[in-house]
């Protein structure tokens, strides 16, 4: 009767080494579903012990010995109480824990520290940093997108699919969430642990899913808030040459062939569209970034080549987009 508790006590103790083997996640919510990992495991041990061990006792005990039939017993309701109230006994008891495990994950922060509006869409991502007026976005089936974000900080993530149903990933997070067309999701997460992750779309989305990755990158306070300054820098000194009043615009795995145009000032804009990928693009201006004003936006413009024309413009920097996909097919508009 003695060597009971030691055998279990080292049972126990064999779960906690072996759930301890799991990955664990690198913010804070990650360790939150790590440790409900281990929990389940050490609790789950008793019982794959007691199961397996009565299975094993029903096949000795009630083996057949000869050539006569087995006995058929038609139970009791007492056999079928017990069947029905030992899950549920089981799950009363894990409930709790994963029930506190989801209300620390699906937490939201009143005042995060960094807002990313996170966009998905066949087959990129486009991160757009809300408070800095920063977009980060990939080059279709050439370049992926990276998501930088601060150490110790708290990260909001506005989640929105453009076109079908994608799904936000990082394995390292131990947290993913779907990206629904027309209805966006919100989570927060507080990295931990510095360092780069890979990320990808987990929801199968077409021809090109598998080419949908991103980097997940984990800085210090110092790195980040420099890379910031270096990347609102460069966004303030994006210059091209002045062109004529028309000008043709390339649109190829969902990417523009540039990212800059120089249009004169007081003058009708003609743009030709060339639109070479298998899906609609479509052309807006805007007078920034964050699109408060709207100058022009045309309708869907199918493969092929279209013609738009966009009212004079004074002088100034604008931003022109594909309003479908977002700042990820988008530039800046100068108008001398």
């Amino acid at each position: 009767m003695r060597r009971r508790p030691a055998g279990i006590a080292a049972l126990l103790a064999g779960a906690a080494l072996l759930a301890g083997c799991a990955q664990q996640g690198v913010s804070t919510q990650g360790q939150d579903i790590h440790d409900l990992y281990v929990r389940i495991a050490i609790l789950a041990v008793p019982v794959f012990v007691v199961v397996e061990g009565f299975l094993l006792w029903c096949v000795f005990r009630y083996r057949k010995r000869d050539d006569e039939p087995a006995p058929q017993g038609a139970g009791s309701g007492r056999i079928l109480g017990i069947f029905f109230a030992i899950p549920t006994v089981i799950v009363a008891v894990l409930f709790p824990f994963g029930e506190q495990t989801l209300s620390y994950v699906q937490h939201r922060d009143k005042h995060p520290d960094v807002t990313i509006n996170a966009d998905a869409f066949q087959w990129e991502w486009t991160f757009i940093y809300a408070n800095e007026g920063l977009v980060e976005t990939g080059k279709t089936l050439v370049k992926p997108a990276v998501m930088e974000v601060p150490v110790d900080q708290t990260v909001h993530i506005h989640l929105q699919s453009r076109d079908v149903m994608h799904e936000f990933f990082v394995p390292d997070l131990l947290f993913m969430r779907n990206a629904i067309p027309g209805h966006p999701n919100d989570f927060d997460f507080t990295p931990v642990k510095l360092g780069t992750y890979p990320a990808q779309c987990a929801e199968f989305c077409g021809m090109w899913h598998s080419k949908m990755t991103f980097s997940f990158q984990v800085m210090t306070r110092i790195d980040y808030v420099a890379w910031i300054n270096k990347e609102q820098q460069a966004a303030l000194n994006v210059t091209c040459p002045p062109g004529p009043a028309s000008t043709q615009l390339v649109a190829k795995n969902t990417s523009w062939n540039t990212d800059c145009l120089g249009m004169p000032a007081n003058a009708p804009l003609a743009f030709t569209i060339n639109n070479q990928d298998t899906i609609d693009h479509s052309l807006a201006v805007f007078d920034s970034i964050k699109g408060k004003v709207k100058y022009f936006e045309s309708g869907h413009i199918a493969p092929g080549t279209a013609s738009e024309q966009v009212q004079p413009l004074r002088p100034g920097r604008y931003f022109f987009e594909c309003s479908i996909h977002g700042p990820a097919m988008s530039g800046t508009l100068i108008i001398r």
